[in-house]
Parts: C-alpha cells; sequence; structure tokens
C-alpha cells in the first residue's frame, strides 16, 4: 500500500482496488511523477487510455517496473482555487483524480466533454434559507433539484437558490457555477441527493469551469460531512 514517503517513477503501475463487493479495479501506467518529496501525485495513463493527475490514497498501490529518477515539480497549471482543493483532499487522505476538460457552463456539459454519463457528474446548487443560511445542494446532472424536498431536509420553511451576483460576493474564490460541495466557506449544510451515494466514483466541478475532480462517493459525502436525502427530480 502506499503511503506519503514511497516514491514511484515514470513507468510503475497504480493499481486501485475497489471498495464494494463486485466493483473492478483500474491500472494504469506512471507518466510522470509531480508534487514535492512526501506529497506525490502522478500523471497518469489509464488502461481506457484516457488521462489523469492522480492523487492516491490508501487503496492505491504501485507496482515497480522500470525507475527512472524525475525531479519534483508543481503539478502543471494548477489554478490556485483548485490548489486550496487539492490539498483539503490531500489532508484528508483521499484519493482522486484531476480532470482537465474544455471549459463548460453546465453539469451536462461538463459530462459531455468527459465522455462520462451525466449521472455520475455532481451538480452543486447553493440555497439559502429563510434564516440566511447558505445550503449546498447536490443532485446529478442529469436531475432537478426540488427545493421543498431540500427545505423539509434542513428544518426551513423555504430555500431559494442564489443568484450569479450573491454567489461571486458569498463564493469569491470559486467561479460562478462551479462552487464544489466543500471548500470555500466554512458553516455550509451540505445535502446529497442518494443518487450520487449509489455511484462508485462521481465528478465534481473543482471550482473552475474547465476542471474537474473525480473520486469515490463515499469519500465526497465523508470529507463534505454530508447529509443523504431524497432532493432530486428527473
Amino acid at each position: 500500500m502506499i503511503t506519503k514517503d514511497t516514491t514511484a517513477h515514470r513507468g510503475d503501475v497504480v493499481e486501485v482496488s475497489g471498495r464494494r463487493v463486485g466493483d473492478v479495479g483500474r491500472t494504469g501506467e506512471i507518466l510522470d511523477v509531480l508534487g514535492a518529496p512526501g506529497h506525490p501525485h502522478y500523471l497518469v495513463r489509464w488502461e481506457d487510455g484516457h488521462e489523469s493527475v492522480f492523487f492516491p490514497g490508501e487503496g492505491t498501490r504501485i507496482r515497480t517496473k522500470a525507475p527512472a529518477a524525475p525531479g519534483p515539480q508543481a503539478t502543471p497549471g494548477l489554478a490556485r482555487v483548485t490548489a486550496q482543493l487539492v490539498e483539503l483532499l490531500g489532508e484528508a487522505g483521499i484519493e482522486f483524480e484531476l480532470l482537465r476538460h474544455r471549459r463548460t457552463t453546465s453539469a451536462t456539459g461538463e459530462a459531455r466533454a468527459l465522455g462520462v454519463l451525466a449521472q455520475t457528474v455532481a451538480k452543486t446548487l447553493i440555497a439559502r434559507d429563510d434564516e440566511g443560511n447558505c445550503v449546498r445542494a447536490v443532485v446529478p446532472a442529469s436531475s432537478r433539484l426540488d427545493l421543498a424536498r431540500l427545505a423539509e431536509a434542513v428544518d426551513a420553511k423555504t430555500v431559494r437558490l442564489l443568484s450569479e451576483e450573491d454567489l461571486v460576493l458569498m463564493y469569491p474564490q470559486f467561479e460562478p457555477g462551479a462552487v464544489p460541495p466543500f471548500g470555500g466557506p466554512a458553516g455550509d449544510r451540505v445535502v446529497v441527493d442518494p443518487r450520487l451515494a449509489e455511484r462508485e466514483h462521481v465528478v465534481l466541478d473543482a471550482g473552475a469551469h474547465d476542471v474537474s475532480l473525480r473520486l469515490r462517493a463515499d469519500d465526497l459525502l465523508t470529507v463534505a460531512n454530508a447529509q443523504l436525502v431524497d432532493i432530486a427530480t428527473g
């Protein structure tokens, strides 16, 4: 099992085990070793041909093939806001990937750009209850948020979605429409629809419209300290 002190090299093989019965693990070749010593992450080409920046977790194993001696370097082109999320997940010991893609302005567009099912993309909508508290509601990109169900979930009479102007004011570190379920201002309640929890992995915005995070659904619930409630329709 990989630890923060483990050194991998270009050409080594990443092996990621499934966590649930019947889940198939994944393997990929390390194309480059990134990050500072003691905090490695990797540019990986997976068996299906796609490439991503992969951050190892407890379920990661490295199989040595042909060690080389790459020098440590920063993750290329990593936006400051994304770097903050990366640090948060790294401190939590969570395994995840960064997926770069063409700029999109919707969760369904994000799914098309990445070539994944819309049901696996987590769309985060920000609402405010009647006492002024913010709630991050997370539903599949293929579904719509039911505001009445969300209000019931947070014991509020009503909730309303924030406008783009409100988002800019309250979440200045994120691009409007790309607020993730975690990170940024503390104190928000997070409510996740169970349809996402049924997935092995989910994809979500990483604070910008041209980069996404892919992580296990269980880890999303943990790092976001999320409440699991049926809040989606469609």
